[in-house]
């Protein structure tokens, strides 16, 4: 395998690569909980409902 081969294999496999962001919540007992997509999903469900039941 030639050496511009192997650069760019590697650039390749660079790129397939995601970049991921964890978020955390302290639970009442202290312990740290990971923030999942389901959570975010169920508060802005919960949000849309409240919203939509405000009368001006």
């Amino acid at each position: 395998m030639s050496m511009s081969q192997v650069v760019s294999n590697k650039s390749l496999k660079a790129l397939d690569h995601k970049p991921t962001q964890k978020g955390y919540i302290v639970d009442e007992q202290g312990k740290e909980v990971q923030i999942t997509a389901a959570m975010i999903r169920s508060v802005c469900h919960q949000l849309l409902n409240q919203c939509r039941s405000i009368k001006n």
